[in-house]
């Protein structure tokens, strides 16, 4: 059975810079299992899923094959945990950030300015997000993870924007979960264009395009219900 390990607190990990601190504030065993997590992460961003090998990634973490298999079994059970703690540093960020802004369109653009930071700062995180995606296509059992995956992250954006929607009309063409999905696939879709081909700046401007046209649709479905 894989061994349970405490989780760090979202401020003690940075979602780009996994395992940052993990040694200082782990106990042994905690910290070994945080160490092949960072060498899958890097593993995964530097070869794709399908070229790793759990033999290299514990030889990356500097343990045994066999500790790695203690703590986390199977190449589909290490991936999910990769896949998990990169949600949660990316969920708790994300929080911080929609905490801060206090209007509808400030929302939509902390959101979108998030995705294009991390695309930025941070490009193995989103290799690993298409790679795990592209992986989920040939596993059942991963295609499950990463739908959870992809819900928990929409329904924490979705409760945020939520709080600034008046009462749902009839007459609404779409709602806030639809634009949040629409966000994220837009997000996800510039990010692949970008990795492969990051020198054209027009792929980048997408953001802007997807700033200007959600909050044109959220904010005109407020206008609307304010007339009714």
């Amino acid at each position: 059975m894989p061994h349970k390990i405490t989780q760090l607190r979202p401020d003690q990990r940075f979602h780009a810079k996994p395992g940052i601190g993990a040694e200082t504030l782990l106990s042994k065993g905690e910290a070994t299992a945080e160490r092949i997590l960072d060498a899958a992460f890097k593993s995964i961003a530097a070869k794709g899923c399908g070229a790793v090998t759990l033999r290299g990634i514990a030889d990356e973490a500097g343990v045994v094959l066999s500790q790695l298999s203690y703590y986390y079994g199977n190449k589909d059970s290490l991936f999910a945990a990769v896949l998990k703690r990169m949600q949660q540093g990316y969920m708790a960020t994300l929080d911080e950030k929609l905490e801060k802004r206090g209007t509808l369109s400030g929302q939509i653009m902390a959101l979108v300015e998030y995705n294009e930071f991390i695309l930025k700062e941070s490009p193995d995180t989103y290799r690993n997000f298409l790679e795990f995606f592209n992986f989920a296509m040939s596993s059942e059992a991963f295609r499950v993870e990463v739908a959870d995956f992809i819900a928990g992250i929409a329904a924490m954006i979705e409760s945020r924007i939520a709080r600034y929607e008046h009462r749902k009309g009839d007459g609404d063409r779409f709602s806030v979960a639809a634009v949040t999905r629409f966000i994220l696939s837009a997000t996800f879709g510039i990010s692949l264009q970008h990795l492969l081909s990051s020198d054209n700046k027009d792929v980048l401007a997408g953001f802007d395009i997807i700033k200007a046209t959600t909050t044109q649709l959220l904010e005109g479905k407020s206008r609307r219900k304010d007339k009714r």
